[in-house]
């Protein structure tokens, strides 16, 4: 019963998160019909029914697309109404500036490997006018993947020991491959963009890097 009244806490903290990142996106993007959107890390399993495509209110505009082509299956399955493409984001098969928004919701903390982080986060400024990329902030002491606090500052191997002990979520005696990014990190990565603290506890849960566009930049500069 505990275990049942923890998750429903997280399910309503989740919902919560992902319903502030979803009014900053309206808020600073004003959504177009006319305007192409890619929507790089679609998924029918993960956050279904509360993602990206519940609430974007042109759907048949949106490209949606990741590595996995389950993940993309499933996806097409639950939302029909975007085309979708099975594709690398750190190398997208799409001209420069093919896209007026660029949308990615937790996707850049799974992209491993010496400088994929990098060609991901260049990929999404080439083939974007705008962008608007989200993580988990590494400093916030509850770690969203594990359900578990503070497992993100310890080595790998006292991570699968914790996990085994303490964790529910990740299966016992592994661990989540991971590459958190603070603030400064995600900074580094899009340098042109600015970066939002997204909070809905004592201490921002969410990093967004977004950049506007001049068009859409003008609005926002007048208010």
């Amino acid at each position: 019963m505990v275990d049942s009244y923890f998750k429903s806490i997280l399910k309503q903290f989740s919902h919560k998160s992902r319903t502030k990142k979803f009014q900053l996106f309206e808020w600073l993007f004003n959504p177009r019909p006319e305007e192409r959107v890619l929507d790089i890390g679609a998924s029918g399993e993960v956050f279904l029914r509360y993602t990206f495509e519940d609430v974007y209110p042109y759907p048949s505009r949106i490209v949606a697309g990741g590595y996995d082509p389950g993940e993309v299956r499933s996806a097409r399955q639950a939302y029909p109404n975007p085309t979708y493409i099975v594709f690398d984001g750190c190398s997208l098969p799409f001209p420069d500036k093919a896209f007026d928004i660029v949308f990615s919701n937790a996707v850049i903390e799974h992209i491993l490997g010496p400088g994929r982080q990098e060609r991901f986060a260049r990929e999404i400024m080439r083939v974007g006018k705008s962008w608007f990329v989200t993580t988990p902030n590494y400093w916030y002491p509850f770690e969203s993947h594990y359900h578990l606090p503070f497992i993100q500052f310890l080595p790998e191997n006292m991570q699968r020991s914790y996990n085994s002990m303490f964790g529910s979520h990740i299966p016992k005696r592994q661990t989540q491959e991971l590459a958190l990014l603070s603030a400064g990190g995600l900074k580094r990565l899009f340098p042109t963009s600015r970066i939002e603290k997204v909070r809905v506890t004592f201490w921002p849960e969410t990093l967004v890097a977004y950049h506007l566009d001049a068009e859409r930049l003008a609005p926002h500069t007048a208010s």
